[in-house]
């Protein structure tokens, strides 16, 4: 049955929906199974998330993220030891190498069905004989509303909105000039839209945003070089393929928060306090140098962060209703205040306006109660595994300040499956 779980690992960058069948299907093929005790607390923020949904009368649909976060369960239960660890790593070196490779021949190697034609208009009509997918893209430095068929779609401002439509007529037109992309050769100029890359050349991988990309890939990177530096140097590799594709991201947070992370762990393995200090110092001072020099940045960020705490104050106790923020933060797109209306760019600010205070005050204890606990295990026990990921969910809660990076299927069911492994191992040589 281990099988499923290198499966797993190999398949979730790649289908979401495969890597439910594995381990869902791991799930059923073992018969004993136990729950972990603090995985209540998993289960009591999604108790007063749905109350927070219930009290606002809405869908209860977003509840079934917990699901994502069963898997900690799942993988709480694997009998593991050094070799099935080891052929776990293999398996996730091979899924990041695949990715790696495929991102490079991708950007040097672009093919005809990458191509797609474009014009700048604010109306258009199309004919399509077969479902397609068209590109919108919105270069105007403020959101733009289109009609398709009569049906509004927000475009933010600078945004390349990707849209599969059924194949018939449709007629999409807007006030404001706009970019569309087809494959129908609908005039003389075209691009060259990669896979595995944005429209300015992020690395962006199967994933399909970039700041999707550099978090699944930091916290592969932490994990890989945990493994280098307490398990099998060979994970060194894992560790240079991972690092060098969240580099290409050019995330402005993830890669000098991993960076920083990094450096801690390198420096806590060594019992160098100097280092340790001294990285904490650098860190502080990069972060200090990141908003002035990307000022305009920071000015958005505040204003989402604004957004936040004033949708909060509408209902202070049980929040506008878990996951359903963005529908506030349009008003404030319209404004020109922000650019985008999906979420306010920070985990706190968003658990604190969804869920209001308690539900704040939740997610606070859980995710700082996981981070403590698995770095004491971790380094009390020699288990490379749990301080991999009581520094990944470190990263997390710092990147979290400047990116919605949890509750998100793809980033949930990798942390908590590591998670799980961390409970399940038992403590290695140490090395």
């Amino acid at each position: 049955m281990i099988i499923l779980i290198y499966l797993y690992y190999i398949i979730l960058p790649f289908s979401i929906s495969l890597a439910y069948v594995f381990s869902y299907l791991y799930f059923i093929l073992n018969r004993k199974f136990f729950i972990p005790k603090d995985f209540f607390f998993i289960i009591i923020l999604y108790i007063w998330r749905l109350i927070s949904l219930i009290y606002n009368v809405l869908s209860i649909t977003p509840i079934k993220e917990i699901f994502d976060k069963f898997v900690y369960v799942i993988f709480s239960n694997v009998k593991l030891g050094d070799k099935i660890i080891n052929s776990l790593l293999f398996s996730m070196l091979f899924s990041n190498l695949v990715i790696f490779l495929f991102g490079i021949y991708d950007f040097l190697f672009p093919t005809f069905w990458q191509k797609f034609y474009y014009i700048k208009t604010n109306h258009f009509e199309l004919l399509l004989n077969k479902k397609e997918k068209i590109l919108i893209r919105n270069t105007n430095n403020y959101p733009i509303e289109i009609y398709i068929n009569n049906e509004k779609v927000l475009i933010p401002a600078q945004f390349l909105s990707s849209l599969k439509l059924e194949n018939g007529y449709y007629k999409i037109t807007s006030k404001d000039s706009f970019f569309i992309h087809t494959k129908n050769k609908i005039s003389n100029e075209f691009i060259y839209l990669k896979n595995f890359w944005n429209e300015v050349n992020n690395f962006i991988g199967p994933f399909g945003h970039k700041l999707v990309a550099s978090g699944f890939l930091s916290i592969i990177t932490i994990l890989f070089f945990c493994a280098y530096l307490y398990f099998r140097r060979i994970f060194l590799i894992g560790f240079i393929i991972s690092f060098l594709s969240l580099v290409l991201t050019f995330s402005k947070s993830y890669i000098p928060i991993t960076t920083f992370i990094l450096f801690l762990i390198y420096f806590l393995k060594k019992k160098n306090f100097i280092g340790i200090f001294l990285s904490i110092f650098i860190f502080l001072i990069f972060s200090i140098f990141i908003l002035t020099y990307f000022e305009k940045t920071s000015i958005l960020r505040l204003n989402f962060y604004k957004a936040g705490i004033e949708i909060f104050y509408k209902s202070p106790i049980f929040g506008i209703g878990y996951n359903h923020v963005s529908d506030y933060l349009e008003n404030y797109m319209k404004l020109g205040l922000i650019d985008n209306a999906f979420h306010t760019h920070n985990i706190y600010t968003d658990a604190l306006s969804e869920t209001g205070i308690i539900g704040f005050i939740i997610f606070l204890i859980t995710y700082f109660y996981f981070a403590i606990k698995f770095l004491f295990k971790g380094y009390k026990e020699k288990n490379f595994i749990s301080i991999s990921a009581g520094w990944i969910i470190v990263m997390i809660l710092i990147t979290g300040f400047f990116e919605k990076n949890l509750d998100r299927a793809i980033i949930d069911l990798l942390i908590f499956s590591i998670m799980g492994l961390a409970r399940a191992k038992k403590p290695p040589n140490w090395q």
